[in-house]
Order: C-alpha cells, then structure tokens, then sequence
C-alpha cells in the first residue's frame, strides 16, 4: 500500500543567499549581501484579437478563434538589491561591475563572426526558491546612497530588471 502522508515543508537554519550568476561564463556571478525583501515575477502573454464580422456569430468547431497567441509567453523579474560596506571600510564596486559586465554584450569568441549578445544569466536561491529561468538583464539602476571620504561606493541599491530568454532551435 502506498503512503499518502504529506511531506511537511521544512527548512534550516542556513541563510540562503539570492544569487545572480553567468550561464556563459560560471566564475561572473553576485550574491546578495542581503536577501531581498520580495520578488516581483510577470508573466507576458500576447495575444492577438481577430476582428471578425458578425461579432455575435458563434465559434463552430475547427474554426479560427478570435483570439490567438502571437509570440511565446514570457517572464520577467525585477529585484532590488542592497550592498553595504560601511561597517567594514570597503568598496561595494567590485559588486557592481559584476553587475554592469552581466548587463553587457559579451566580447566576440567564435572565429564564424561576432557573436555579440548579453550574457544568459540565472537568478538562484535556495532549493525550494522561486523557479529559475534563462534571462538576460533588461535594466540596471544603480543609486548610491553613501560614499567613502575617497569617493568610493560604500552603500548601493542597485535594481534589476530581468527578461526571460527562449532558445531558439535552428531550422
């Protein structure tokens, strides 16, 4: 006989930190000094209506709906991430030029022409987080709340602004 109990839902003691990481390039990745308070996930679906005449005419069977999707779904994520190093007298920038290389066109590699592009980047946190999809950074925002006396960046929020990615397959 099987076993139908629910498994309960626990957790650890472990802080798992967001992280936001290259898929092109494994060593090009920021964590989260500070989880974010939320995630914000949207879904886009674009439809397209047909204007059919009469409008009040019924749909019969294997015939066009009024409606029909035009483009793949597709999701998008915006995170607010806080970076401090205030108590601990260093610079934050080494994180934000993280994020502005994950927000940039990768350097050309193949020898078939350029293959410029941003990278493809996963946001991951802990194993039962959010779903991670393929993404490329749509926006960055970058505010800098207090500065070191040599000007250097101690107290960032920086706004990311992700869009989902389809592989396309070649025909």
């Amino acid at each position: 006989m099987m076993n139908t109990a629910r498994r309960r839902l626990t957790w650890s003691a472990k802080l798992e930190k967001l992280t936001i990481g290259s898929l092109d390039n494994h060593r090009l990745h920021v964590v989260a000094q500070y989880n974010p308070k939320d995630l914000q996930i949207d879904k886009q679906v674009s439809w397209l209506t047909h204007n059919r005449w009469p409008v009040d005419e019924r749909r019969k069977d294997n015939q066009q709906a009024d409606v029909e999707i035009n483009q793949a779904p597709s999701r998008s994520m915006s995170i607010e991430l806080l970076f401090d190093g205030y108590e601990e007298h260093r610079s934050i920038q080494p994180e934000i030029d993280k994020l502005e290389e994950l927000s940039s066109l990768q350097p050309p590699r193949s020898k078939n022409g350029p293959r410029l592009r941003p990278h493809y980047c996963v946001v991951t946190w802990g194993v039962a987080g959010a779903r991670p999809f393929r993404y490329v950074i749509e926006s960055l925002s970058t505010k800098v709340m207090m500065f070191a006396p040599s000007g250097a960046p101690l107290r960032v929020a920086c706004t990311v602004k992700l869009k989902e990615v389809h592989m396309m397959s070649k025909l």
